[in-house]
């Protein structure tokens, strides 16, 4: 089961001499039929046990629901070691950037040089050195001292190294059982939780998001809920952006399945044959006489759609799903139609790649349209879903 994006394979060092690398241990384990790689939406691929097709498909949601959280939880975790001058304030590094997080050999969760008196070495030239912050968060359950045992293997191996200098570690859970706990302290790593660093309101907003997400991927929206949300996580910086995007995208889905399609799927990916690249879309509804592929993009009202994402969806998404669609059994022979739908703005030039792709289109292939600013409005407000609406207005309307 996967627990972390690929290439990081539990604890296992990126580059060290005398051992073998991430890749290499993957080719031979799934050589041998133990491992394998398999693609989630929202996640992208992620190395797991080898099982039948499809064996993980169940547990899409929960997983992105706890990737969502524990990226939540970096912002936070973030946020605290800057504002108490632990790490450096511009050179804090979260998996969810461009480049791995690392230290030495290890890539982590998140990284930081840090400068304080403790931490810092002076080199024989009087060069100053500084120490490093390395943490890595886990919000699937108790940690048990089997689950901690690799991470303590990986603080030790680095702390081995040589021309490494002071570490502070830290590892993040929901909670920790006795033994786990005993042995994160007995070799100096800090066993942390939400609610040691943040309080009540932060660990309980963590624990609800992940439930909120899981169960709204199929079954109804709440946007109560959400709202409960925005309140408990709404201070933790990226998080209300975070948490509209995903709303938009559950309002969708939801609004779909009232007045546009009996079968509604959230983040299906598309990959037509011979085609080594995937697509993925955010809504596919499906009626009877008709598929609709929808683009979610849930920004301010002010916010403006980057050209780049707009393009991307027009001219490599659009034409890769229609391919797929094509060939699936059952949609084979049903109009294709895709939306993008948007709460904020599109700049001019992404407007006239839309219109000038909407002359060109061959009608008997597939069609295109634009759901922004007041058509979007008008498609809540006609659908008389005052729950719906309300929610729709408060998060991308009021902003």
């Amino acid at each position: 089961m996967p627990e972390r994006h690929f290439p990081i394979i539990c604890g296992a060092p990126v580059r060290q001499q005398k051992h073998l690398s991430p890749e290499k241990i993957f080719q031979r384990l799934s050589e041998a039929g133990l491992l394998k790689r398999v693609t989630l939406p929202k996640i992208g691929e992620c190395i797991s046990l080898a099982r039948a097709d499809g064996m993980y498909d169940w547990r899409e949601a929960d997983f992105r629901a706890r990737l969502m959280a524990e990226e939540i939880l970096l912002s936070a975790v973030k946020d605290w070691l800057r504002n108490l001058g632990i790490a450096s304030y511009n050179q804090v590094a979260t998996r969810e950037g461009d480049t791995l997080p690392q230290v030495a050999t290890f890539v982590w969760d998140m990284t930081a040089p840090s400068y304080l008196g403790h931490m810092v070495k002076k080199t024989q030239d009087g060069q100053v050195k500084p120490g490093f912050v390395a943490c890595d968060v886990y919000l699937g359950g108790v940690v048990t001292e089997d689950g901690a045992g690799p991470f303590v293997r990986k603080c030790i191996t680095l702390r081995s190294l040589r021309n490494v200098g002071p570490c502070m570690q830290i590892f993040v859970g929901p909670r920790f059982s006795d033994g786990a706990f005993r042995l994160l302290k007995q070799h100096g790593i800090i066993p942390a939780t939400p609610r040691s660093l943040f309080g009540e309101e932060v660990a309980d907003g963590l624990v609800q998001l992940q439930s909120v997400l899981s169960s709204a991927a199929e079954t109804t929206v709440d946007p109560e809920r959400f709202d409960k949300l925005f309140k408990q996580l709404g201070k933790i910086e990226g998080a209300a952006n975070q948490l509209r995007g995903t709303l938009f995208e559950y309002l969708t889905a939801e609004l779909s399945r009232q007045s546009l399609a009996q079968t509604v799927k959230m983040n299906r990916i598309f990959k037509p044959s011979g085609d080594n690249e995937e697509a993925e879309a955010d809504v596919v509804a499906v009626h009877n006489d008709k598929i609709r592929v929808i683009e979610c993009k849930g920004y301010s009202p002010r916010g403006t759609v980057p050209i780049d994402l707009f393009k991307r969806w027009l001219q490599v998404n659009v034409p890769r799903c229609y391919r797929a669609i094509k060939e699936h059994p059952d949609w084979r022979n049903l109009p294709v139609h895709f939306e993008f739908w948007c709460s904020g703005k599109l700049c001019e030039e992404a407007l006239d790649l839309f219109h000038a792709a909407q002359k060109s289109l061959n009608a008997n292939r597939y069609s295109i349209d634009l759901r922004i600013g007041r058509e979007l409005h008008d498609a809540f407000r006609e659908n008389k879903d005052a729950e719906l609406l309300t929610a729709f207005e408060k998060h991308f309307l009021s902003h």
